[in-house]
């Protein structure tokens, strides 16, 4: 009989004796079986229940007469079979569908699923496929299945086929069910380390994950169907096992969605690949949280997003392969794969084979799928090819250049120095040697750009002899001697005099040396920098250690490439071309040595490069001093100079001054030496600093009109030091200005949101440079002239009540106490012609007539009030100040009206001037009614707010304020000693 054919079973009996059940018997056991409804034959005790006959594979659902409930029940089948003398085993599939049940086989307990109990069915286990072994008895035999149907939301009893067969055919068929699947995962596992292998090499973006969640997700579903492997080794409930079965297969179709949209974004943009992934999250959501009944009455849903998904994603497929995407074909050929696969699942809904999953279509996709990054990689790895071709010609192209530019520009700076030189000669002159150093450093770069040609196209020769590297690394230490003095940096020397000598070219070796030293003072801060040498074997390696900022890891793997710089940001240190450590390393290289690095982020950098010791027998004492005086005065001049010049900017007083005084920040000493000559001819007193935390500490010691900054400035950016300034002051207290090389949109906004008052952009027109430069100051001049103004005109602004009490005081004492009387009217009298004279107005004035006001007004309210008012003063025998005019007065009238008055005994107000080497404190304190400080107060005192802006302005200090409730208040303000005498 051949596998998979029919029984022939009639009215549960099933004769066997007209077949051959030798090896290669299979049967499937469909027919009448009897049905027995709401009764388990072996657990219950047996009854005359007449059965009924279901032809199976069908429900039983139709022959309970309560469709609702829970529904149980028996199959029973009698099998008919006379045996040989040798005995012969067979088996039995059982396929998913009821759960749990049990098989019984002549009364005996073959196999079964579950626990048989109506007390717990949610705990029932996920049905799935199993295969049970017996031997049969003589002439007749019976075979029951009793089970109960724990999901009672699908059909119920046997609705797929059982299977009835020989031991070996029936283990056969098992073992390739099971190895199909666990070959087609195993497969699939191979797609991962592929994937990971892909994530290793650096080919990372959202497609590749996209991939990887699709592979795991088709792994799910193949161990969640057919033989349903997954449910062997973990136990999950029935209702558990529908959740998962929906999830794996509605998140395989996500990512496929989401992995289309990736790789076709950019021939297609639809809105409707990503509606339809919205809905299937929302599907998986609704999965993870709803209770079982409404996950199966919203099958629908499962079906709909099963069927529209493929079918959308194949058509869009087949755009991109119309549209002439390279390789869109392996994609349609995909798309068509996953939508046979979709198909498939949804007829195996309906399908009464017990195994009944291989989605090797699926297999067919995802092969598809790596065909197309296959090609496009080739694509990829062609037109690279072809880049790299071109841009080989265009490097050529751009050395040939800059090997043109260079003789180009030599002839005209060549004829700029000489004329400069010639003018020098008949008169000195600080401006045409700054412009001589500025010719020196240009020729420098351009020798560096030819020597970087040169060295590219192997045409540059040497002029090997001794050298005497202890001299150089003197003279070397010589040359830098002035760049590092004021800095907090050491540079040591730590060669012996008899070191070896070496054998290269002298002008060569001064030019490493330079290059190398440059570059470790620029990136080192404060600590040390370290000459070093040891000879091995027959070469000399010369090390360069500094304690700077150091050099991370991935920036060493290319420091030494042309153009490369260790930071080019804006907030880069020194800027320059890149092509320094490019030049020594192939230097050292033309010579035979070799040139590494060590470094190690916020430790320092270790250069260390060799030489080759000479072979000859040299003396040591017959060798010649370094002899190339040219080589050493030009590196001298490119290091020295310009710095030389910039030394000469003076210093001048830091504090308060008839004329406006600017500060000027920026990296390049040659900058800063070119706006001071701007701003030379006009009334200003300029001060520089090379970088931002040079400028933030003169900003704390001194008081500036403005601030000129650069934008890209080593450590600290323009924008960072605005950001900095704008803490502490205003834009009308402090204005700033930019200048700045970046002239797009951007730039310019975050300039303005940095806090920038203007900017100018370079190169720039001298005119309007000084023009934006004096409308600032006398932006921030008047500013100071208003708050003058605004402190002379509250002070003018006499209170009439105060006015018309004192005058009423004056008369009551009239013929009551003329010699009291006598002593308000004078006070009355100074405090009048002190509130209206011109001098309020001024910067500051001396201290004798603040007091003098403060007394006056204080006399005034003390006869007024009587011992209400208490005064301690506490001031130094001799005392030479000058303060801003009317701020003592405000604060004693403050503490009189708002602390001492309130209370009805009154208090006492201390006036107590302190000084110190650096500054004078000036503190006024009342024992009057205090508040509380936590609080925050609105600022409702015009005066208060009037005098701090001013003493911000004119000293950079603020009023300090201690209170207590009840206790009193204590308001201060401290004033640089400098200014001691100054007007």
């Amino acid at each position: 009989m051949n596998v998979g054919d029919e029984a022939n079973i009639q009215q549960g009996v099933l004769d066997l004796n007209t077949l051959h059940t030798n090896k290669g018997f299979q049967i499937k056991l469909s027919g009448e079986w009897e049905l027995y409804t709401n009764t388990l034959l072996i657990s219950e005790s047996q009854k005359s229940v007449k059965p009924t006959y279901s032809h199976l594979p069908e429900s039983w659902s139709p022959y309970f007469h309560k469709q609702d409930g829970i529904h149980y029940g028996s199959y029973r089948l009698t099998i008919l079979k006379e045996h040989t003398d040798v005995p012969q085993m067979y088996g039995i599939t059982i396929p998913d569908g009821l759960t749990p049940y049990e098989v019984y086989v002549n009364k005996k307990l073959i196999g079964g699923l579950g626990n048989m109990t109506l007390d717990n069915i949610e705990a029932a286990p996920v049905s799935r496929p199993a295969t049970y072994y017996f031997m049969l008895d003589a002439q007749e035999n019976e075979i029951i299945i009793q089970g109960i149907q724990a999901n009672p939301y699908t059909d119920g009893g046997m609705t797929k086929e059982i299977i009835l067969g020989d031991l070996q055919s029936m283990s056969q068929a098992r073992f390739i069910a099971v190895i199909a699947q666990i070959l087609f995962c195993i497969i699939f596992l191979f797609y991962i380390l592929f994937i990971l292998l892909l994530w290793v090499i650096g080919f990372r973006n959202k497609a590749l994950i996209y991939f990887a969640v699709i592979i795991i997700t088709t792994i799910a579903t193949a161990l969640v169907s057919s033989n349903k492997l997954l449910y062997i080794y973990l136990p999950f409930n029935w209702i558990w096992g529908q959740k998962l079965y929906f999830l794996t297969y509605i998140n395989n179709m996500l990512f496929f969605i989401l992995f289309l949209r990736e790789l076709v974004k950019e021939y297609i943009k639809s809105k409707a690949l990503l509606i339809l992934s919205l809905c299937c999250g929302i599907y998986l959501a609704f999965t993870l949280i709803a209770p079982i009944e409404y996950i199966l009455k919203m099958r629908v849903a499962f079906l709909l997003l099963f069927i529209v998904s493929p079918i959308l994603m194949t058509i869009y497929m087949f755009i991109a392969v119309a549209k002439g995407g390279k390789g869109s074909v392996f994609l349609a050929l995909a798309g068509v794969a996953t939508a046979n696969n979709s198909l498939f699942v949804l007829l195996q809904q309906n399908s009464t084979a017990p195994y009944s999953h291989y989605p090797f279509d699926l297999l067919i996709a995802a092969t598809a799928i790596s065909a197309f990054w296959f090609a496009r990689y080739y694509d990829t790895t062609i037109e690279t090819e072809k880049l790299s071709l071109k841009l080989q010609k265009e490097i050529h192209a751009k050395d040939e250049f800059l090997a043109n530019t260079s003789h180009e520009l030599r002839n005209p700076l060549h004829g700029m120095m000489s004329i400069t030189q010639l003018l020098l000669n008949k008169q000195e002159n600080d401006d045409l040697k700054l412009l001589l150093s500025i010719g020196r450093h240009m020729s420098h770069v351009l020798d560096d750009l030819l020597d970087l040609v040169q060295l590219k196209e192997q045409t540059l020769r040497l002029y090997p002899k001794a050298i005497q590297i202890h001299d150089v690394a003197q003279r070397m230490k010589s040359i830098f001697a002035f760049r590092l003095s004021g800095k907090p940096i050491q540079l040591i020397v730590n060669i012996p005099i008899d070191t070896p000598v070496v054998w290269a070219d002298e002008i060569r070796v001064i030019q490493i040396f330079t290059n190398l030293l440059h570059n470790a003072i620029k990136f080192t801060e404060e600590g040390s920098i370290t000459l070093t040498a040891e000879k091995k074997g027959s070469m000399l390696y010369i090390s360069i250690t500094d304690t700077g900022i150091g050099i991370d890891k991935e920036l060493q793997k290319r420091i030494f490439e042309p153009y490369e710089q260790a930071d080019s940001s804006m907030t880069a240190v020194g800027g320059g071309l890149g092509l320094g450590l490019s030049i020594c390393k192939d230097l050292i290289v033309l010579h035979g040595g070799t040139l590494s690095l060590s470094s190690e982020i916020g430790k320092g950098s270790t250069f260390t490069f060799s030489l080759p010791i000479t072979k000859k027998q040299i003396d040591n004492d017959t060798i010649p001093e370094p002899s190339h005086t040219e080589a050493f005065d030009k590196y001298t001049s490119m290091v020295n100079n310009i710095e030389q010049e910039i030394a000469a900017i003076i210093d001048t007083n830091p504090f308060i001054t008839s004329r406006p005084r600017i500060l000027i920040v920026d990296d390049d000493p040659v900058n800063l030496q070119v706006l001071v000559n701007v701003l030379s001819t006009e009334p200003y007193d300029v001060e520089t600093a090379l970088n931002g935390a040079e400028a933030i500490k003169k900003l704390q010691n001194t008081i500036f009109d403005l601030v000129i900054s650069d934008i890209m400035m080593p450590n600290m950016s323009g924008y960072e030091l605005a950001q900095h300034i704008r803490k502490q002051f205003t834009i009308s207290e402090l204005p700033i200005l930019f200048l700045t090389a970046k002239q797009q949109h951007e730039d310019i906004q975050l300039a303005f949101i940095s806090g920038a008052n203007d900017f100018v952009k370079k190169p720039m027109e001298y005119v309007e440079f000084k023009a934006r430069v004096q409308a600032l100051v006398r932006m921030k001049l008047s500013n100071e002239e208003r708050l003058r103004i605004e402190a002379a005109w509250l002070q003018a602004q006499i209170q009439p009540h105060f006015f018309f009490n004192t005058l009423n005081s004056i008369i009551s004492l009239h013929g009551v106490d003329d010699e009291q009387m006598e002593e308000l009217l004078l006070a009355f009298s100074d405090y009048l012609q002190m509130s209206f004279d011109f001098q309020n107005a001024d910067l500051v004035v001396p201290i004798d007539y603040e007091l003098k006001l403060v007394r006056s007004y204080l006399i005034i309210e003390q006869i007024r009030f009587g011992d209400r008012i208490q005064v301690v003063w506490n001031l130094p025998d001799t005392l030479e100040l000058h303060v801003p005019p009317l701020v003592i007065q405000t604060l004693v009238e403050n503490a009189i009206q708002h602390g001492i008055l309130p209370r009805r005994e009154g208090g006492i107000i201390t006036i107590r001037i302190t000084e110190s080497e650096k500054d004078h404190t000036v503190a006024i304190t009342d024992n009057g009614v205090g508040f509380n400080t936590a609080v925050p107060r609105k600022k409702t005192s015009v005066g208060l707010m009037n005098t701090e802006q001013r003493l911000k302005q004119i000293f950079g200090t603020k009023l300090v304020i201690e209170s207590h409730i009840g206790d009193g208040t204590t308001i201060s303000f401290t004033i640089p000693t400098k200014t001691t005498g100054e007007v």
